[in-house]
């Protein structure tokens, strides 16, 4: 938890009173307080500097301050309180205000100097005193300057593009001092997207969010929300099928897990038993949501620098492939639909070479979509070797019925191909398949379909059958021992 054995006091001096200033950080350093951090903050009359000061907690006994605290998210919460002012405009008129009590106080310098009952070392005194007033003034105004700059506007126009916001309650599972953390964990979860898939995510940033509610936590990509569940440290996450036989208590949690559908039984961590199969803490329970929606959203995430360095990969070994064919033959758009269309599918792109080799193959296919299918093709032995468990593939065929369903989704015309598709019969299939598998206790399941369909029938059904991987009959071959389960 965050400074869970920290304690903190807050103390404030006058931003024009340098000496008390000093004396307030000499006084604190004797008595073996820390400067945390120090804000500047507006009064009704004035300025002040709030000073946080810490050190490791003792008892209550052997202080007289009466203004300690020892909170949660102590740095989050106080930050919060003292903050600058976070748009253009609340700055610019803090800068205004400021300027205005400046010349103020420097009038009021001004006229105290035209008093005819100074002594020499007041006078030099009030001079000096002039002369720092006019420094601070002539800062002011510079930082106006700065502020009101269009200029300033192009600094801020930037995007934050994986966030993963959390509520207070969950903060203490990113502190340094957690042995569960989540930045460790969000390494090890890159590191696993890069050796299986080729697919280095970008930089998380975590923030804390006040929309939040308790325990929640939610991912947005481009600022736009792909997830929101909850997470509770302390406990430990199982699916209910995991538990044969446990009958959940009132100390328990139970929630439907958004990323499976499934019901989700957060036990306290003190009641989790050593012979159980293990479960999920809270941070590697947000930490799969973040792997589920890295590879969810992968033709979000990635952008163009991602696919330029996969390029700049391939030209380290072979420039050959890069100059004949981009762009006359691939354009870098359709090489990054291609990428994110495998690694959709968890599809590995790591041997990029050899991806641009059979690129280079097929170069002249007359659609993206047959060229991904050209290119599955060529790597369908790696496919189905990562799919496959103990030298076994078990797979699941359409029936006669469903596969004119699907069929009657594609409407000719003239021009184009046109899908229309009704989401009721498309969660109908979706259904069979789920139900079918549950019946064979498939947690995976694989259907495989005509070549022609089989990404469109990825493309609908994937968001109503959880874990699917949609084979085509060609893509069939390698090692493995094929075996057809049955048909829905």
């Amino acid at each position: 938890m965050y400074n869970k054995r920290m304690q903190y006091v807050i103390k404030s001096v006058p931003t024009d009173d340098k000496q008390a200033l000093e004396n307030l950080l000499n006084e604190m350093s004797e008595a073996g307080w820390d400067l945390y951090t120090m804000h500047e903050v507006e009064t009704e009359s004035s300025f002040d500097f709030n000073c946080i000061f810490m050190r490791p907690k003792q008892d209550e006994d052997e202080t007289d301050l009466d203004d300690i605290v020892n909170i949660t998210s102590f740095k989050y919460r106080m930050e919060k309180m003292l903050a600058a002012p976070s748009s253009p405009y609340a700055s610019c008129k803090e800068i205004q205000l400021k300027i205005s009590n400046q010349k103020e106080r420097i009038k009021k310098i001004k006229s105290e100097l035209e008093s005819d009952n100074l002594s020499p070392e007041k006078k030099n005194q009030l001079n000096s005193q002039m002369s720092d007033e006019l420094r601070q003034l002539d800062e002011l105004k510079q930082s106006l300057v700065n502020e009101i700059s269009p200029d300033s506007m192009y600094s801020a126009i930037k995007e934050e593009k994986f966030v993963v916001n959390l509520s207070e309650e969950i903060l203490e599972i990113i502190s340094m001092e957690a042995n569960d953390n989540l930045l460790a964990e969000t390494v090890k979860i890159r590191q696993k997207l890069a050796d299986n898939l080729g697919y280095v995510i970008p930089h998380i940033h975590f923030h804390n969010s006040d929309e939040l509610n308790q325990n929640e936590f939610s991912i947005k990509i481009h600022d736009i929300e792909s997830f929101r569940g909850f997470a509770f440290p302390g406990y430990i996450a199982y699916y209910k099928d995991e538990l044969k036989g446990y009958k959940h208590t009132e100390d328990d949690i139970v929630l439907i897990d958004d990323l499976t559908g499934k019901k989700l039984i957060w036990i306290p961590q003190n009641k989790v038993k050593d012979f159980w199969v293990k479960g999920m803490s809270s941070t590697e329970y947000i930490g799969k949501a973040i792997e589920t929606i890295s590879i969810q959203e992968v033709s979000d995430i990635m952008d163009y620098n991602d696919i330029n360095k996969f390029v700049e990969k391939v030209i380290e070994n072979n420039s050959f492939l890069v100059d004949n064919i981009i762009p006359d033959f691939i354009t870098a758009s359709d090489l990054k639909y291609l990428l994110t269309c495998l690694i959709r599918e968890q599809v590995s792109v790591k041997n990029i070479v050899y991806i641009f080799e059979k690129i280079n193959d097929y170069a002249n296919e007359p659609t993206k979509e047959d060229l991904l299918d050209k290119v599955r093709l060529a790597l369908s032995k790696h496919i189905i070797k990562d799919l496959s468990k103990e030298g076994e593939l078990k797979v699941i065929e359409f029936d006669d019925e469903t596969l004119d369903k699907i069929y009657s989704f594609f409407h000719e015309d003239e021009d184009d191909a046109v899908i229309r598709i009704d989401a009721s019969e498309v969660q109908e299939i979706g259904e069979k398949i789920e139900k079918f598998a549950k019946s064979k206790k498939i947690s995976n399941p694989i259907i495989v379909v005509p070549m022609d369909i089989r990404h469109m029938v990825f493309v609908i059904l994937n968001e109503f059958v959880q874990n699917l991987t949609v084979l085509a009959h060609e893509e069939l071959v390698g090692d493995a021992n094929i075996k057809f389960v049955g048909k829905v």
